[in-house]
């Protein structure tokens, strides 16, 4: 159920083109149902840590405020659903138990998406529009959407299932980075990993993704950061990663300054892909409302405000683009939830890769490589959001949440668990134990740890 979860999350919007909104609506619920009857969680399980708790209880209270409030309904029944899958499916079993199933899932997706364009490519040979009808449909501005462009022997780009080369090449990564993490911790085969991060390459390559790229680019670093800190020892930790997070943040200081000569490097232009015109819009009706017009996901284009920014980034743009979300999640939580909820997202953000980074920066050679999986889906997600609202829903959303509960808990980025730091998991998560038994660490000659659960004499080690 984990594994279904996290393939109907991450191509969802290849699924309503494929079902059908009403048909993917039952889907949904069927899903949400038999997680719930799968796992049998208790009320206890069920309770959101701190600030994710709050971010959802500010979307549903949005409904008070909206400007649309029949969507801001539905969309706070399906936060408040997708917060529970991730809660229950996290808690339900070994974090490093979650990692792998999280791995299996990712990669279903990127299967089905190459899948699904090798079919476009070879059977239906052209552009392949969707089945059902979407927002932009419903939108009524002139727009014509495409499922796939067929482009898979032209040199790309390609769309995958989900039917966007962004979202696609970001699973590809998400995916690489896993599949990364696990054979680190040796939880999957060599062959698993190397089939899996070639195909993977192959999709980023294909999608041609300007947000990928550089969320690629920062994972490597981050990666390279990983294993330096790994084998300094004392107080230096904490210098060099002081550093190396100061050196990160001048350099983000820097793409941005020269952001031109980097995007016709990379064969973009200026305005991001008339990104820019969609935050002048967002930023405009922002202001307007300071609580929010409430909170709707993605966005209602047939309704105020989102037709009148839809209208005039037609015009600015001088084609018939139909954004559906702000195209960058802290401006969309600022539309849509007001300053609070912006402020409540920074926070999650901020916390999210900040614990996790404090475990990878005292973890040592031996030590689990779990915890750098979290800061690294966790800067991902970060690098993404600056041009995707992708974080507020489905995948997104569910990912936050999962990696929320995984780390160590609320305002304890001082505090840092031994267990999360040497296992990549908690003390009670570990399988139950014989009595008269514990765990205990042993490195091998390479300082790799293997963790046992086995009776120990007065003179064992």
């Amino acid at each position: 159920m984990t594994i279904w979860a996290v393939v109907f999350l991450t191509s969802g919007q290849g699924f309503r083109y494929l079902l059908g909104i009403p048909l993917y609506a039952v889907v949904a619920i069927a899903t949400v149902v038999l997680v719930v009857v799968s796992f049998r969680p208790t009320w206890r399980d069920l309770a959101p840590p701190l600030l994710i708790g709050a971010f959802v209880a500010l979307v549903t209270a949005s409904i008070l405020w909206s400007a649309t409030r029949g969507v801001t309904a539905l969309a706070a029944v399906v936060t408040i659903a997708t917060t529970l899958v991730a809660i229950i499916t996290v808690r339900g079993s070994t974090n490093v138990r979650f990692m792998v199933l999280l791995l299996r899932g990712l990669q279903v997706s990127l299967a089905l998406g190459i899948a699904f364009e090798l079919f476009v490519a070879v059977v239906i040979r052209g552009p392949l529009e969707p089945f059902a009808t979407g927002l932009s449909d419903l939108a009524g501005h002139g727009s014509t959407v495409v499922w796939s462009d067929g482009q898979l022997f032209s040199g790309g780009p390609i769309e995958g299932f989900v039917g966007n080369r962004n979202p696609f090449g970001a699973i590809a990564l998400l995916t690489a980075i896993v599949a990364l993490v696990l054979v680190l911790e040796r939880r999957i085969s060599k062959i698993d990993f190397l089939v899996t991060m070639a195909a993977a390459l192959f999709v980023h390559v294909m999608t041609m993704s300007a947000t990928v790229t550089a969320a690629g680019a920062l994972v490597v670093v981050l990666i390279a950061a990983a294993f330096v800190l790994r084998r300094a020892r004392g107080v230096v930790k904490r210098y060099l990663s002081f550093t190396m997070l100061a050196g990160l943040a001048i350099g983000s200081v820097l793409v941005l300054k020269y952001r031109d000569l980097l995007f016709a490097a990379l064969d973009r232009r200026g305005d991001l892909t008339n990104r820019t015109f969609i935050w002048d819009e967002v930023v405009h009706y922002a202001w307007q409302r300071p609580e929010g017009w409430g909170f709707v996901g993605y966005w209602p284009v047939w309704d105020e405000p989102y037709s009148s920014i839809v209208d005039s980034v037609q015009e600015q743009a001088g084609w018939p683009v139909v954004p559906t979300h702000a195209h960058n999640a802290f401006l969309d939580a600022w539309l849509q939830l007001g300053l609070i909820g912006l402020a409540l997202l920074l926070v999650i953000v901020v916390l999210m890769f900040g614990s996790a980074w404090r475990l990878v920066e005292r973890a040592e050679r031996g030590d689990s490589y779990i915890p750098l999986g979290w800061a690294l889906l966790a800067a991902v997600l970060a690098v993404q959001s600056l041009t995707e609202s992708r974080m507020l829903v489905e995948s997104g959303w569910f990912l936050v949440v999962a990696l929320y509960c995984m780390g160590p808990q609320v305002f304890t980025l001082t505090v840092v668990d031994p267990d999360l730091v040497h296992y990549g998991t908690r003390l009670e998560q570990r399988p139950p134990r014989e009595p008269g038994t514990r765990w205990w660490r042993r490195r091998d000659g390479g300082g790799a740890v293997t963790t046992t659960d086995e009776p120990q004499s007065p003179a064992a080690p």
